[in-house]
């Protein structure tokens, strides 16, 4: 299912829960992280996953790719052949809503811990 299938998952157009549905998946988040800063070579975004499954960074980078988000370069000159990824113009007007999120989960951890720590004293 990609994310346009979720329009209607209320029984109504739902623009969040497409919005969700494009971030949802335990390393998309992460990879658009890694690809906001530059264009990376598939090896490359493996290494900085650490118990990231080779299977598994497929099946997100493939349905990245699916919802337009990030866009696969094939570069057959090279020995093996050079496959690198990069935000497309969809990616990366998601820049700022992503680093938005970020910057509302410190706070968020920030404010919990505060709240937890503050209960135990």
């Amino acid at each position: 299912m990609d994310a346009l299938d979720m329009k209607t998952r209320h029984g109504e157009l739902c623009p969040l829960d497409t919005t969700l549905k494009i971030l949802d998946g335990k390393w998309k988040s992460i990879i658009l992280c890694r690809l906001m800063e530059q264009e990376l070579r598939y090896s490359e975004l493996l290494k900085t996953l650490p118990g990231c499954a080779r299977r598994m960074l497929s099946l997100q980078l493939s349905q990245l790719e699916q919802d337009q988000i990030i866009a696969k370069e094939i570069d057959v000159s090279f020995i093996p052949i050079k496959t690198s990824y990069h935000l497309t113009d969809l990616g990366k007007s998601l820049v700022p809503l992503i680093k938005s999120m970020d910057q509302w989960g410190e706070m968020y951890i920030k404010t919990i811990q505060d709240t937890t720590s503050s209960e135990i004293i």
